[in-house]
């Protein structure tokens, strides 16, 4: 048994490594009549929509990780005061003992809309820096 998960985790780091390596090659096919884009080929407000999904898509993990923590801590300041004491069963996940209450679908469906909002609001904030430094535009 151990043999074959020798082997398998061999094989994956392999394939790890092969498809690193792949990645690495400075031959990039050119595709006949392509060009670069031209500094005005798009228009600003389009650079700007683009740029503000990029930036809510990649913040979003951290956003969602952010609003569960928050999220849990609340929950349990709020069940801690509501019982008068310390009580380790509502404990975000992460530090939760085992047989805690578990969230339910509407903490998920609260703890998921506070992360689109975060990563909505981070996507306008830098919005706004971004037009800040480059008023010309």
């Amino acid at each position: 048994m151990r043999s074959s998960a020798r082997r398998v985790l061999a094989s994956v780091l392999l394939l790890l490594v092969a498809v690193a390596l792949s990645g690495q090659s400075t031959d990039r096919p050119v595709v006949p009549g392509a060009e670069p884009y031209e500094k005005d080929e798009f228009p600003v407000w389009a650079r700007d929509l683009r740029r503000a999904e990029i930036v809510a898509l990649g913040s979003f993990p951290l956003a969602l990780l952010a609003t569960r923590l928050v999220y849990g801590f609340g929950r349990f300041f709020a069940a801690s005061i509501a019982a008068g004491a310390i009580d380790p069963a509502y404990l975000p996940p992460l530090f939760a003992p085992p047989g805690a209450v578990p969230l339910d679908r509407q903490d998920n469906a609260r703890i998921l809309t506070g992360a689109v909002s975060l990563s909505a609001v981070i996507a306008v904030v830098d919005f706004a820096l971004g037009r800040r430094e480059t008023p010309d535009e």
